[in-house]
């Protein structure tokens, strides 16, 4: 009997959940400009300008005096932290009021209860030095780089890049920061601007199509330790108060080093035919001292011609003759 009713009901439930879904993104846009926050939009600790009006109960549109966070995210229950409102219409909030409490707020007010709900987030930011493409699942921190390796620079902002936007435009920029072994900081690696990047998407990476480019390792610049971050450009309170990414570093190789160092290697083994020549030179006067005394003793057999040996019995002198005589008459008939 159920899965009769699943099979027929099926399709319709699939169709609500679709446009439960559409609906949803829908109601998560903000618009029609980016301080304009709309019911289920996500805001960010450190934005400036916002404007909250439409999170007012449409029947009374008293303003929004408070944000309140509740207990499981439930009105019903008691309120964990609230963020006053003084003014609906130009909102700021600052990290102090959230102290990492991110999550999902109500607006709030006194007659009218809870209305709408926000998410709170922060604005994080995230950077690695990796292979130029069709090699970026290739990190680069801590190693040791040559000249001619073409590299880009992977940029993460999960939050940011999914909801800050409103009408397709993502008005959030980072510039990525290049340290010198010397200390000196630049946005521009030989003819690569990598300033004012607009954060359009969670991740991208700067040798994507519309983005700066690869840069080229003997571009940047000396050989030494080198190190690179993303910091906010774009709204004033991100550049302003928002954390930058963790540095990443690495090294640049001069060419010569790099060849100087990989010929000690067979030079190793040059030297170790060497060293092999000598062990055998001294290898001789040990052995042969220590061999021909003992061989010069073993004549010592002497005693062991107890054995029975041609030298032990010689042959009485008429044998003698006979032999010597049988071996003339042979030697005649030969002739």
């Amino acid at each position: 009997m159920r899965p009769d009713w699943i099979r027929r009901r099926g399709p319709v439930i699939l169709l609500a959940v679709c446009l439960l879904a559409l609906s949803a993104g829908q109601a998560g846009a903000r618009g029609p400009a980016i301080n304009d926050i709309q019911p289920y939009d996500t805001i960010f600790v450190y934005e400036e300008g916002l404007d909250l009006t439409q999170l007012r109960d449409p029947a009374t549109n008293n303003r929004v005096t408070e944000l309140r966070k509740y207990q499981n995210d439930d009105p019903n229950r008691g309120a964990t932290r609230s963020i006053p409102v003084p003014d609906d219409t130009n909102f700021e909030v600052q990290e102090f009021q959230v102290r990492e409490d991110y999550g999902t707020y109500y607006a709030f007010n006194p007659t009218d209860g809870a209305t709408a709900q926000v998410m709170i987030r922060e604005p994080r930011l995230f950077l690695d030095v990796v292979l130029a493409d069709p090699y970026h699942n290739e990190p680069l921190e801590g190693l040791t780089v040559s000249p001619n390796t073409r590299i880009a620079f992977r940029v993460s902002a999960p939050d940011v890049g999914a909801f800050y936007e409103a009408g397709g435009v993502y008005p959030a920029t980072i510039d990525i920061v290049l340290t010198t072994p010397g200390g000196a900081e630049t946005t521009r690696i030989g003819g690569v601007n990598l300033a004012g990047l607009n954060v359009s998407s969670t991740r991208f990476y700067t040798d994507d199509p519309a983005r700066p480019g690869a840069v080229r390792i003997g571009d940047i610049g000396r050989p030494g330790t080198y190190s690179v971050r993303a910091v906010w450009r774009t709204p004033s309170g991100f550049d302003a108060y928002a954390p930058d990414s963790e540095p990443v570093t690495f090294t640049v190789a001069n060419r010569i080093g790099v060849d100087t160092t990989a010929t000690p290697t067979p030079a190793a083994t040059v030297t170790a035919t060497p060293t092999a020549t000598p062990t055998p030179t001294t290898a001789p006067p040990t052995t042969v001292p220590t061999t021909e005394p003992t061989e010069t003793p073993t004549p010592t057999a002497t005693t062991e011609p107890a054995t029975p040996t041609p030298t032990a019995a010689p042959l009485p002198a008429a044998q003698a003759v006979a032999a010597v005589g049988f071996a003339l008459a042979l030697a005649g008939r030969r002739r």
